[in-house]
């Protein structure tokens, strides 16, 4: 696999491949929209929490960024990908129940216009900020200017392709926590590969200076008290509500097995795992601990998709397994060609 990515056209031809692989399977009837509507969700957030991550760490000069900026960045060509599993997507469209009535916003043409125009101009914004030097002049602008489309892109993905299914349910805050929630995995994510590329921290690091570990650990342990917080004023401005459309909500995903105990094991896997495992000095640096709690917040990211779509939509096994060993085939091939180009830059 490692020799057919170094050939010239090697990782366009795997991404062509894998896409045009989950198309077949969207259009078989096994294939159910649902199940590659789980795989987006998850494959943008993480993409663009990647991209996400680099940029924020870029504006106010964090020393982390420089150990995995390539990596982070090499994702970018992936933005393209999932503007064309949006795609595929459409016909998915009209099982949404607001399907067919009258209305602007929740028109199908401008439905899948707008999220398209904003993957495609997060993928504008994504490489133009890679083309740009580390440290060159422009770059904090390039990079505030994708943070910007990040937002929304993010929100426009929790409002229109999540909440949307429960149509007349609203929810002011889910846009916020799907972008919160984005760039806490881009975290984690940038967590693994500093692991991956750096290895171990050396021992004069719990001395003196931090380490890039460190400073990452912080951040997922910073962002894990934001989620917290933004999935508690979630809860509480439903219970405080009390209107039927948001109980609803709550109430199909907790009066019933297994839903009820995945969604304690999603709050255990973004907020009581990582949340005490980085809680002391000597644990930001120890990377197996460092490993867990970034391991336990992607894997969070998932299972909350999993939760949000599980009540409302028809998820097959089979087209689920294919579109996700894709998705994990072509994040791993884009990262492993930008950490080769990062090492023979080094």
């Amino acid at each position: 696999m490692t020799a057919f990515l170094e050939k010239k056209g090697g990782l366009a031809v795997l991404i062509a491949a894998a896409g045009a692989l989950m198309a077949f399977v969207s259009l078989t009837p096994a294939g159910s929209g649902g199940s590659l509507l789980l795989a987006f969700l998850f494959f943008v957030a993480v993409v663009e929490g990647c991209v996400a991550a680099a940029a924020a760490g870029a504006t106010v000069n964090a020393r982390w960024v420089g150990a995995v900026r390539k990596e982070l960045l090499s994702v970018t060509p992936l933005l393209l990908l999932a503007a064309f599993l949006l795609l595929l997507l459409i016909p998915f469209v009209d099982s949404y129940p607001w399907a067919g009535k009258p209305g602007i916003w929740l028109r199908k043409d401008f439905f899948i216009g707008r999220n398209l125009a904003f993957l495609l101009l997060a993928y504008v914004t994504a490489r133009r900020f890679a083309a740009a030097p580390a440290d060159g002049e422009g770059t904090k602008s390039r990079a505030a200017w994708y943070l910007l489309v990040f937002v929304v892109s993010q929100t426009l993905t929790a409002f229109d392709l999540v909440m949307s299914l429960e149509y007349p349910w609203i929810s002011a805050l889910l846009g916020g926590y799907f972008f919160i929630e984005s760039i806490y995995g881009g975290f984690a994510v940038s967590a693994l590969l500093c692991l991956r590329r750096s290895g171990t921290p050396p021992p004069d690091s719990a001395h003196g200076s931090r380490s890039d570990l460190s400073d990452l650990s912080i951040l997922m342990f910073g962002f894990s008290i934001m989620w917290a917080g933004l999935f508690f004023a979630q809860y509480l401005t439903i219970w405080y509500g009390n209107l039927p459309e948001e109980v609803g909500f709550l109430a199909r995903r907790l009066s019933a097995s297994p839903l009820r105990e995945l969604c304690v094991a999603v709050l255990f896997l973004l907020f009581f795992i990582p949340f005490p495992a980085l809680l002391s000095t000597r644990a930001k640096s120890n990377p197996y601990a460092v490993s867990a709690a970034a391991l336990s917040i992607l894997s969070g990211i998932l299972l909350e998709r999993y939760v949000f779509l599980a009540p409302v939509v028809r998820l097959s096994p089979g087209a689920l397994a294919i579109d996700f060993a894709c998705l994990l085939l072509l994040f791993l091939a884009v990262v492993y060609k930008g950490s080769r180009g990062a090492s023979l830059d080094a």
